[in-house]
């Protein structure tokens, strides 16, 4: 073949920057600033957008547990930003969480983060239906149970866990008590945990202190209450979770 028919050829069929598709550590790292985001301003757009990101990481081989785990974490987080009664809107968003999570935790068995955050989605599914307990409940204790044999210092595994004994009524467990001490224990391990690889889950060092900050003030200790929100906005100054809801939230019982 003629070198200039070569040149042609090689024109045609090489790739052009158009039609490439993005590097999946491309993908999640863009899709984590988005999350960051959007949770932080509690814009369902923005982690709609993010979880758009992460779906389609899902579609390459390279870091495919980590989309997966992403994707489901986006919508755990859209699903906490949507109202209460919106059950009807929450029940597909959780569904679609638990469906990722599963597949990360078959891609990536040793992925702890995925086993927590499925067990939190069961969790989330059974409130929305607490019939479903004697199903779900123990498919949550389960995935917990391995979140915490693999990575018991993971902070983000005794937040999720802390959320359960929080939210869950007294006649099924919960114990708000217990769940403040579960997050006492998150906080502790987030202030000295470091990860090195921009690509792994590292959130929940601020949302420690939120739901410390919280349960204090649930229980009436609305000093101490203060002094977790401040550490939560010292870690995030911009989360706001603490800024516009937990914070006015407080003012109003102390004036």
């Amino acid at each position: 073949m003629a070198p200039f028919v070569l040149f042609l050829s090689a024109l045609f069929l090489a790739p052009t920057a158009s039609t490439a598709q993005p590097a999946p550590d491309s993908l999640l790292l863009r899709g984590k600033t988005i999350l960051d985001a959007g949770t932080n301003r509690g814009s369902i757009d923005s982690l709609k957008q993010a979880r758009a990101l992460f779906k389609q990481a899902t579609d390459s081989a390279e870091h495919r547990a980590l989309a997966h785990y992403y994707a489901a974490l986006a919508d755990y987080r859209l699903a906490n930003q949507l109202p209460d009664d919106a059950e009807d809107q929450k029940e597909p968003v959780l569904k679609d969480a638990i469906d990722h999570l599963k597949t990360a935790t078959n891609l990536d068995p040793t992925l702890a983060d995925a086993w927590a955050l499925l067990s939190g989605c069961y969790g989330q599914r059974m409130g929305l239906d607490p019939m479903r307990g004697m199903s779900l409940g123990p498919k949550a204790n389960d995935a917990m149970s391995n979140a915490k044999d693999l990575a018991p210092e993971n902070p983000r595994v005794w937040i999720i866990d802390g959320t359960s004994d929080f939210f869950a009524p007294s006649m099924f467990g919960g114990d708000k008590e217990r769940a403040f001490r579960k997050f006492t224990k998150a906080a502790r391990l987030a202030e000295k945990e470091s990860v090195e690889d921009p690509l792994m889950p590292s959130w929940g060092h601020a949302e420690a202190h939120a739901w410390i900050g919280l349960a204090h003030m649930e229980a009436g200790r609305y000093e101490k209450a203060r002094t977790a929100f401040d550490k939560a906005l010292a870690a995030n100054p911009d989360f706001g979770w603490v800024k516009d809801v937990l914070l006015p939230k407080l003012k109003k019982h102390t004036g």
